[in-house]
């Protein structure tokens, strides 16, 4: 009988430490990400995008902390002009279209200066995905909504952790896909790059 219970408790033991170990690993993946996205101010290069209709677009982005991010597309004469609160969309001379509230656009959250993925996310799952790029998946969900089918997949490169892709799912279950090459960080970007013109 007590050889029984002592294989028993040799085998919790190595389950709840088995547990603990994907934690703190876990842990230690988001610390690691973190730190280097931190690390990094200003970013540009370009993008590919697939919306709900599988239409996929092309062109280039820049990113400058807190908040500010350009994408210009190459086929479309429109410009995306985001800051902390709005995101602007402007004709092939720069002036508004339109603008609308940020909303949980993951952009508003993952351009702030020292990022803690979680205290502005639910982290659902962090995921070691080995394909053409070995990357981290981590799947969070935004902390101010309640409704369970929105979530954004962030893909890190587990060589360098940049930044590579998100995935995006918005309330209607519809997915946004944004992958990123070509990438340089803290390059020097002029303020006139996020300049809004406004017609009179």
């Amino acid at each position: 009988m007590k050889k029984y219970f002592l294989i028993l408790s040799l085998i919790v033991t190595s389950l709840v430490r088995s547990e603990s170990e994907i934690i703190k690993t876990n842990q230690e993946i988001i610390s690691l990400i973190e730190n280097n996205w931190n690390n990094i101010n200003t970013m540009s290069g370009r993008f590919e995008q697939i919306d709900a209709d599988d239409n996929i677009e092309n062109g280039n982005f820049y990113f400058d902390k807190p908040h500010k991010s350009k994408f210009s597309y190459d086929k479309k004469n429109e410009t995306i002009i985001t800051n902390r609160m709005l995101i602007h969309v402007l004709d092939e001379e720069g002036y508004q279209i339109d603008s609308y509230p940020i909303g949980n656009s993951p952009i508003k959250d993952i351009l702030s200066n020292n990022v803690d993925f979680g205290d502005i996310f639910n982290i659902t799952s962090i995921e070691e995905i080995f394909d053409k790029e070995n990357v981290y998946q981590i799947t969070t969900t935004n902390k101010d909504t309640n409704n369970s089918n929105e979530k954004v997949l962030f893909f890190f490169s587990m060589d360098d952790l940049t930044l590579k892709k998100w995935v995006i799912f918005d309330e209607f279950e519809n997915i946004t896909v944004l992958e990123f090459t070509n990438i340089k960080k803290n390059i020097s970007i002029g303020p006139n790059i996020f300049v809004v013109r406004y017609r009179h």
